[in-house]
């Protein structure tokens, strides 16, 4: 099997990724596999996306959904398995928000995000509504959630530990900016914001005078 294939499964078809060493690289290779199938597709078409050792390359899956969007189709569900002999066995299935895209390049989404559902943005990410326990944000730049945070959520994968993460209140148990990665136990029931402080994940309270950090 390439690196880069399209398999038609039970519940739909998919674009498979093995795993790999370049993102540049797989990034040609989907467009050079969607343009070879000519006019399979229409614009907007639906298809769902797995990438061999997914947590190992969750950096790059902001950066292909991006690129898969460039090329008229829409991911409707992020996959989590590997090749079987004769088909595609899936151990999780994710389902992906594709609303609220806006001119500037961030997402904007009006709903409340479910254990199993997942956003995954290249640029910066605002969510109106609550992260639950399960769900996940996954995206380039920062991340704005109006309401309690309590999914998992990566941010800066694309513009590094500068990006922050801001929520009315906070009890996740994991974030990740950048290449820094934080566990959490605390639950603060204030607006706080993460952010990066000598080569770690801090949580500062979010102090609405000066619009900034309580760094006190």
């Amino acid at each position: 099997m390439a690196m880069v294939d399209f398999k038609m499964t039970k519940d739909g078809l998919v674009l498979y990724i093995k795993d790999y060493t370049d993102i540049v690289d797989v990034l040609q290779k989907i467009e050079d596999k969607v343009k070879a199938m000519g006019n399979f597709f229409a614009k907007g078409d639906k298809i769902m996306l797995l990438v061999e050792e997914h947590e190992k390359h969750i950096s790059d899956i902001p950066k292909i959904v991006a690129r898969v969007q460039e090329l008229g189709l829409t991911i409707s569900h992020v996959l989590m398995g590997s090749e079987g002999k004769n088909d595609v066995i899936i151990r999780k299935k994710v389902d992906m928000v594709n609303q609220g895209d806006t001119r500037s390049g961030t997402k904007l989404v009006k709903k409340n995000l479910r254990s199993g559902q997942s956003i995954i943005h290249s640029g910066d990410v605002i969510l109106v509504g609550n992260l639950h326990a399960g769900a996940e944000i996954v995206a380039g730049g920062s991340v704005v959630i109006f309401g309690r945070c309590q999914g998992t959520v990566r941010a800066g994968i694309n513009e590094g530990r500068e990006s922050v993460i801001i929520a009315l209140s906070f009890e996740a148990p994991f974030v990740q900016i950048s290449d820094l990665k934080g566990t959490f136990t605390e639950k603060f029931n204030y607006p706080v914001v993460l952010h990066v402080k000598a080569g770690r994940i801090e949580v500062g309270k979010y102090d609405s005078k000066i619009g900034g950090i309580e760094l006190g």
